[in-house]
């Protein structure tokens, strides 16, 4: 009879605890999931806007996002557009200049609710149009609402060796507004 007891009482203790449990995990997941709402915004689309690069300006930018087919609104490709830069100093030849193409070719990842990371490179050439070396450019976006993100970035310059051409990278920020279709009246 003791053991019966001893054993209604562990199995009763058993229960107590495995029901305190799962409230609390189901509590934790309620949470979780009240962090969650809000409207999420997505990436994929055209978007124009200005690059603000410390010491070097702002210049206007248009951009295109698609998914990955795989990974539809997390993951995919992206295509930069800038006017090209012209003629900026060759630092291996006083008399040459460099210049980078005005596509970038990149791929977008999702971080977080309304959090894009990113990376793009452009090519540099010299005054023959010679491969010089490679521009990369990375950040994050965070899109505002559905037509508006901003963003930081972080811009450096690769000889074709890998090597830096500058010893510290260049910072900006990104403002840009969807290309909103227009309807025929």
């Amino acid at each position: 009879m003791k053991t019966r007891k001893m054993c209604s009482m562990t199995s009763r203790k058993a229960r107590l605890t495995f029901a305190i449990l799962a409230a609390l995990i189901i509590a934790g997941i309620g949470a979780s999931a009240a962090q969650q709402t809000g409207p999420v915004y997505s990436m994929e689309g055209a978007w124009y806007g200005l690059v603000s690069i410390s010491g070097l300006g702002s210049t206007p930018s248009l951009d295109t996002f698609t998914s990955d087919a795989q990974r539809q609104g997390d993951a995919g490709t992206f295509l930069c557009t800038i006017p090209a830069v012209s003629k900026m100093p060759n630092p291996l030849n006083p008399s040459g200049w460099l210049g980078t193409t005005s596509s970038g070719h990149g791929n977008w990842v999702r971080i977080g609710k309304n959090r894009y990371g990113f990376t793009a490179v452009r090519t540099i050439f010299d005054e023959n149009g010679s491969l010089f070396g490679w521009a990369r450019f990375w950040g994050t976006i965070t899109p505002i609402s559905d037509n508006e993100y901003t963003g930081l970035m972080t811009a450096q310059y690769f000889l074709p060796d890998g090597r830096a051409m500058f010893p510290q990278p260049f910072t900006g920020t990104m403002q840009s507004r969807r290309i909103e279709i227009t309807f025929e009246q």
